[in-house]
């Protein structure tokens, strides 16, 4: 596997675990957060298919993830967030954490690939991942202002 395709492999691992972890138990949190993170645990999916569908049609394989691995995160994440008292924000501080990492898993993975249409296809996903990242840094500080 050469290192083109190990970066894209990692951004899908990214994207699958965070449609994972936005998607876990959310029945304690304000309807605009559950909003928020139902909407970006459905952009992270579907650009983990589209990216999957772009490796495949230029001839490789997307490696596919963990769904035991992924459990785990979920579960780790949802615990978390029950015993903090802010679970809005532990939440928001957790997803950012690796929307983050998908942000830096992004920008290597445009550094290595040379087709114009996964190059577009990446920064398009950069520019979901910074709305995310804003929308999660509100809901931090908002749920620090309510206590």
């Amino acid at each position: 596997m050469d290192e083109r395709l190990v970066a894209l492999n990692t951004v899908i691992g990214h994207c699958r675990e965070l449609a994972e972890l936005y998607a876990g138990d959310r029945m304690a949190v304000d309807a605009s957060s559950k909003a928020l993170f139902d909407d970006c645990a459905r952009a992270h999916a579907a650009f983990a298919d589209r990216l999957a569908a772009e490796i495949r049609r230029q001839g490789d394989l997307p490696a596919e993830e963990d769904p035991e691995r992924l459990g785990v995160e979920r579960l780790v994440a949802d615990v978390k967030s029950l015993l903090s008292p802010r679970r809005e924000a532990a939440l928001a501080d957790t997803f950012a954490e690796v929307e983050a990492r998908l942000a830096q898993a992004l920008d290597e993975a445009r550094s290595q690939v040379d087709a114009a249409q996964l190059d577009a296809l990446l920064a398009e996903h950069q520019v979901t991942v910074r709305r995310h990242l804003e929308s999660l840094r509100q809901v931090s500080e908002g749920s620090a202002a309510n206590d």
